[in-house]
């Protein structure tokens, strides 16, 4: 299984416009290909710290599972690394299809996004192309080695998903309740962990992953509802 990855968008564009970025993108990535992908406006960036409750500083938020077919060359034709992104919860649909790029790397270490997706403006399905850098994964605090954790929540009969990706210096979530749509972002600084983006009302543990979990199997949080750490992974 892959190692934990943060990874920060640099741009966006629908080909064949110009590559621009109205957002910041950060998807955390776990060992277990869990991942939460979280897109705020930047020229809304500041309601999103200060609580956002209506949601217009969000762009778009999802979260669920990825894989991976790595690059290949079959007959002689080099085929790129494939990744197939499921939204178990996604804050634009509550029956979200999963979306697919081609990933080439860059010489610098980026990587290109390549695929198609339905356009929001004529609806047809259009080229796209994103560009990805990895942030390095930090110890932080008095912790040993680099951690990442994984939260989940599900309750059929309260419409309730859920869940929080930690990679070491970042964490992000999102939980779904009905209709309602709840994002947190913190990220650790010198002073300590710091909630750099909530919208909604709704309640995320992710200061739970902040704590040394590895004698635990779950948590119990959000009125009584069993949120489960499916994943705690040092390196």
């Amino acid at each position: 299984m892959p190692r934990p990855t943060i990874s920060s968008r640099k741009h966006f564009r629908w080909i064949p416009d110009e590559p621009g970025e109205p957002t910041s993108t950060i998807v955390l990535t776990s060992h277990t290909s869990h991942y939460v992908d979280v897109r705020i406006y930047k020229d809304q960036y500041r309601t999103a710290q200060d609580g956002n409750k209506d949601g217009n500083a969000l762009e778009w938020a999802f979260a669920g599972k990825s894989q991976t077919t790595q690059a290949s060359m079959n007959d002689g034709v080099s085929k790129p690394q494939h990744s197939v992104w499921e939204h178990w919860i996604d804050s634009k649909s509550d029956n979200p299809s999963a979306d697919e790029g081609d990933m080439w790397p860059q010489a610098n270490g980026d990587v290109l996004e390549r695929g198609t997706q339905k356009h929001p403006v004529t609806g047809l399905e259009c080229e796209y192309e994103e560009r990805w850098a990895d942030l390095d994964v930090e110890v932080v605090g008095n912790e040993k080695t680099r951690i990442s954790v994984v939260l989940k929540i599900e309750n059929s009969d309260k419409r309730t998903r859920g869940l929080v990706v930690r990679v070491g210096s970042w964490c992000q979530g999102i939980l779904q309740v009905g209709d309602k749509i709840t994002i947190e972002r913190w990220q650790w600084t010198n002073s300590g962990w710091i909630r750099i983006v909530r919208i909604g009302d709704g309640i995320l543990p992710c200061d739970a992953t902040f704590i040394d979990r590895t004698f635990m199997e779950e948590i119990n949080r959000q009125r009584g509802d069993l949120w489960k750490v499916v994943e705690s992974f040092c390196w």
